[in-house]
């Protein structure tokens, strides 16, 4: 339970930390964007990743809860 708990968090703070740095983004030169974006597609891979990571922050937090709640 203390495990779930403690992945838990450490998922959420990854979470945080890829949209905070989403929101940051158009803060870089656009010079700089533009070539990096040609090369890794990169703000396409930060949309995914903020996707699946949120997913699998919410599925954990779920699971942790129910486990909470009912006491398994």
């Amino acid at each position: 339970m203390e495990q779930l708990l403690f992945v838990s968090i450490i998922v959420t703070a990854f979470d945080i930390f890829l949209i905070v740095y989403a929101f940051t983004l158009p803060l870089y030169p656009t010079q700089w964007r533009k070539k990096v974006n040609r090369k890794h597609k990169n703000d396409t891979a930060t949309g995914i990743t903020i996707i699946f990571t949120t997913l699998i922050c919410c599925i954990l937090w779920i699971i942790y809860f129910y486990f909470l709640i009912f006491h398994l």
